[in-house]
């Protein structure tokens, strides 16, 4: 039995098919969450350091006296 292009099946089928495609994204999605919050955190704690690291440098640039003995 030939369906001819446009009929209902293949509408049918072809939402069936999003639908599938849109359930295992959302759940790749969920399986890589864990890992995802994981590296914004580090990446925050790797940005907070370097601010801090940054800060002081322009602090010893701008006030030597205040560094002089170390």
């Amino acid at each position: 039995m030939n369906v001819p292009v446009g009929s209902d099946e293949t509408n049918f089928m072809y939402t069936l098919k999003l639908i599938c495609l849109t359930i295992v994204n959302l759940v790749k999605q969920a399986w890589l969450l864990p890992q995802t919050v994981t590296l914004a955190l580090d990446q925050r704690r790797r940005k907070l350091a370097r601010q801090e690291f940054e800060t002081e440098r322009l602090d010893r640039i701008r006030n030597p006296s205040k560094y002089a003995g170390r």
